[in-house]
């Protein structure tokens, strides 16, 4: 990835870390997370020496593994020894209860389901002990008829249960223009990418030889399975069942040439928008679009099978497992795609070499794609990964601005950064809707009228509510980078942002800042301490409720937490008593962790895609470290 010469500092040693006699906590504490930072930047590499796997800096649940598993008996791409590392992932995250749990460490129906269902094609014994308890955890939740889109179309496609078991999509959607409601253009980018091949996949349908997942299905008295609802109860939901029914009765019916020129029009949308490194948006879209591509007839050596594969390859990485009987070992995880952008830029924040830079404004997007279908704005910015082409990520841009804002006036990227920074200014702006706000991938992407309707999986056609934390948060990112470059409420689209966030905020204050993750209340005061007047009184609010959060020890919880917390106090223009004492725990906690044990806190974030939203960042302790203390040393903390 990176053109490194330099060794990265060792992060596998049992030798603790101590301070000097004399030495200033503050100044060693600074200079051990960013030598932390600075591994986890080398440890991300995909070009590593040697045969050593890159390490991931956005640990998913077993999902996107589970289902590379299961569809490799289509592809028959997996070694024996990936299969087996990629396996030991899934069976040591089993809970001892039976169940596979989400991020916030409760037992999650889809996971469960999916890690039952891959351990079985792996050979387990359904009868062992371990597969006996997971089964039943499925069938207290529900049974798998009730596990979310992706494992009913696994299930689908499997044989396990019949098509109809999930929503009809309306072949004639696809022929319509894009500035049509109803049109497929007007989903989000991820739902795009998992719809269009679906249609393909549906239409065959695909069958794939799978073992029998049907003991988890939950059954009628009479033995029979149940038959899930696709609606949400109501009047509203009865309605759209009984379309959904209609649908599916007339692909029985002649229809003429419309079916014919819908699977075509999603079989050139597939070609176009094969990304430059061979993916799709993200692993599923990826895994679901190589699957339509062999149902439609490509033979297992077409170039776009090898390249969508060989991106899928490039994906995985060593990961810790999180929760689980073999919590904090090493296993080979599928990922959501190759390492975050986002993640990096928050790392060379902490001081990143010349050539890494360079690597990093190469990766700017360069090409038009759909993002600017309803963005007026000429490409510039970054994607969520390397080597991707037609996708924009906001959260990504913002991470790198900060990162290039950081460079030295000596460095010999400025020039090549000052007008990459200018390009990813203007997309920033052309990303902001009406309301003020901005969103991550494309405008619009939360109003999607499909998803007003009482369809229990119309939440995966949009990217979020448009009032929800996570668009707060990345108008806050947006806020606070154009601040920095010089933006002020005198400019109209400053002045609607700040209206947007001053409205959202006086209506959760509690919710966003009381109770929220410390990571979104620390975006949030760099937004209103960049932007927001010295005397506004969310400024106050905001501190005052920051304050209150945290602990005697003069911490705010973890090390990460007590870094965003400590980052919010600087940026809101304080290194009183309280910030001097989060930044001494915070120096202290670095100076005391050895190395290598710094990957172990790793906090659940929501910079997902899709089904995964959420997942564990491990390089947020070091990472975030580092920049709370060189912000609180900046602003002439003691």
């Amino acid at each position: 990835m990176f053109d490194r010469n330099d060794a990265a500092a060792p992060l596998a040693s049992s030798t603790s870390i101590r301070v000097e006699h004399g030495t200033d906590p503050l100044a060693s504490g600074l200079r051990r997370a960013q030598q932390l930072a600075t591994g986890w930047r080398d440890r991300a590499r995909s070009d590593r020496a040697g045969d050593e796997m890159p390490w991931l800096l956005h640990v998913p649940d077993i999902g996107p593994t589970c289902e590379v598993l299961l569809a490799d008996r289509l592809f028959h791409d997996l070694g024996a020894h990936e299969r087996e590392a990629m396996v030991s992932f899934v069976r040591g995250s089993q809970d001892d209860t039976g169940a596979w749990l989400n991020v916030q460490g409760e037992a999650d129906l889809s996971l469960t389901t999916l890690g039952w269902w891959t351990l079985r094609d792996a050979g387990d014994d359904p009868n062992s002990d371990a597969m006996l308890r997971a089964s039943r955890v499925v069938h207290r939740l529900g049974g798998a008829q009730r596990a979310n889109f992706s494992v009913r179309l696994w299930l689908a496609m499997g044989g396990q249960i019949p098509w109809s078991w999930l929503p009809a999509i309306p072949s004639e959607l696809f022929l319509l223009p894009p500035h049509v409601w109803l049109s497929p253009a007007r989903f989000s980018p991820w739902a795009r990418g998992i719809l269009t091949p679906y249609l393909l996949i549906a239409r065959a349908p695909a069958h794939l030889q799978l073992p029998d997942a049907r003991p988890l299905l939950l059954p009628h008295n009479d033995g029979k399975p149940v038959a899930p609802r696709l609606t949400r109860p109501g009047l509203a939901g009865d309605l759209l069942q009984a379309f959904d029914r209609t649908v599916k009765l007339s692909r029985k019916l002649p229809r003429g040439p419309l079916p014919r020129l819908a699977d075509n029009r999603a079989l050139a949308w597939i070609d176009e928008h094969q990304q430059g490194h061979g993916g799709w948006f993200s692993v599923r879209p990826t895994l679901l679009s190589l699957v339509a591509l062999r149902v439609m007839g490509a033979a297992s050596g077409d170039p776009r099978l090898r390249s969508g594969l060989d991106h899928l390859r490039r994906s995985r990485g060593r990961a810790r497992i999180p929760h689980g009987r073999n919590a904090g070992e090493t296993a080979l995880v599928q990922g959501l795609g190759g390492p975050s952008l986002d993640v990096l830029g928050g790392l060379m924040g902490s001081g990143a070499h010349e050539s890494e830079v360079a690597w990093m404004l190469r990766q700017e997007l360069t090409v038009r794609g759909p993002w600017q279908a309803r963005a007026d704005a000429a490409t510039g910015g970054w994607p969520h990964e390397p080597g991707a082409t037609h996708h924009l990520d906001v959260d990504s841009t913002c991470s790198i601005l900060s990162a290039l804002s950081a460079l030295p006036e000596d460095s010999s990227q400025v020039t090549a950064s000052w007008a990459t920074a200018r390009r990813a200014l203007d997309v920033l702006f052309a990303m902001q809707e009406p309301d003020g706000r901005f969103s991550r991938f494309e405008r619009g992407e939360s109003e999607v009228m499909m998803r007003r309707l009482p369809w229990t999986d119309a939440d995966l056609l949009a990217y979020g509510r448009s009032d929800d934390a996570g668009h707060l948060r990345l108008t806050a990112r947006v806020l606070g980078a154009v601040a920095a470059a010089g933006f002020g409420d005198d400019d109209d689209r400053v002045a609607r942002a700040q209206r947007w966030m001053e409205q959202t905020l006086s209506s959760g204050l509690h919710e966003h800042v009381s109770a929220g993750p410390l990571s979104t209340v620390a975006v949030i005061a760099k937004a209103l301490g960049s932007s927001f007047a010295p005397n506004h009184p969310l400024r106050a609010e905001v501190e005052q409720r920051l304050r209150t959060r945290q602990r005697e020890d003069g911490s705010f919880g973890a090390m990460h937490d007590t870094a965003y917390a400590l980052q919010g106090l600087v940026a809101l223009g304080h290194t009183d008593v309280q910030p001097r004492r989060a930044a001494h725990w915070l120096a202290n906690a670095v100076n005391r962790r050895a190395p290598g044990t710094a990957d172990a806190v790793s906090p659940p974030v929501t910079r997902g895609l899709g089904l995964s939203p959420a997942g564990f960042d491990p390089s947020a302790g070091p990472r975030e470290a580092a920049l709370a203390l060189h912000a609180y040393s900046a602003a002439g903390g003691q």
